[in-house]
This record gives C-alpha cells, structure tokens and sequence, in this order.
C-alpha cells in the first residue's frame, strides 16, 4: 500500500503510540498503587498476628523464683532507646517475689488483683513498673524475673533458594 503524502500517516503512527504510553504509565501506577498498600497490610499482620498469637510463660519465670514467696506481676519501666514500631508492640512484664509484709504495703499503696497460673497465685500490681516497685521497696528482698512471651523470627524471602 502507497501512501500520497506520507506526513499525515506520520502523525497519526507518533499519535497512536503517544497514548499507548500513556496508557502504560497509568495501568502501571495504579498497579503500584494497589500493591504497595497490600504489601504494608500483610507485612502488619504478621507482626501484629506474632504478638497476638503468643502467650506469656509466666510458670516458666515462677520458677526462677523462691517457691515460699508471694509472687507480684509489674509492667517492665519504660525504655527509651527508640525500639521503633517493634518495641511500642511489645509490654514486658516482670513477676517478682517479695516478703509478706512487702505485699501487705504494696496492697495498701497500688490497686492489685489476683490471678492465678497452675497453681501459683500472682498479684497484679496496677499504677507502678518494676523501677517503682524496687525504688519504693528497696533492692533487699526484691526478686525479678522477665516473663518470656515469644522469639519471633521472620525466614527472609530468597528466590534463588540459597
């Protein structure tokens, strides 16, 4: 097929391929746009399903400590080392043993509840952190174990499979 004047013919092939591009650049970022955002919403529910799924092993530091003590539950003193987005996730807490009359003047200073794990009574110690609890005791008698809640490890993805 001959064409006359090739000029018009011209025109309209750079016209046709302009919109194509176009075309392109939109489906490619509404295609972005619909991935980046699903990507952040499956990367928060792992970290958020990790912490949720988990229980603390509160046996597991009752156990490390003396057995003929009563034993208190106290929030873990606030850090301020900027963990980020992981360490605002996770509230440690720490079971501590304490003497009977140390019991009795935490009762008549914080609010506390009980609560119990097997068989070991716990009291939960509200409006005070384990730094409150050892400044207001004292360091003598005073006992603290971390409760361990979980590892979590995330397995990098590897297309190569090494």
């Amino acid at each position: 097929m001959s064409v006359s004047d090739p000029r018009p013919a011209a025109a309209q092939r750079t016209a046709a391929s302009k919109a194509r591009g176009t075309r392109r650049r939109i489906t490619v970022l509404a295609t972005w746009m619909f991935i980046v955002p699903l990507l952040s919403f499956f990367s928060f529910s792992v970290v958020a399903g990790a912490r949720t799924f988990t229980k603390p092993d509160y046996e597991g530091a009752v156990k490390q400590l003396p057995t003929d003590k009563p034993v208190v539950e106290v929030p873990a003193a606030p850090q301020d080392n900027g963990d980020g987005l992981l360490g605002n996730l996770q509230q440690q807490h720490f079971v501590c043993s304490v003497t009977g009359s140390q019991l009795v003047r935490i009762q008549q200073r914080y609010r506390t509840s009980r609560f119990t794990v097997g068989h070991i009574d716990i009291v939960s110690v509200y409006g005070a952190n384990e730094r409150d609890l050892r400044s207001y005791l004292g360091d003598n008698g005073v006992r603290c174990v971390l409760v361990r809640v979980a590892t979590v490890f995330f397995l990098p993805f590897d297309p190569h499979g090494s």
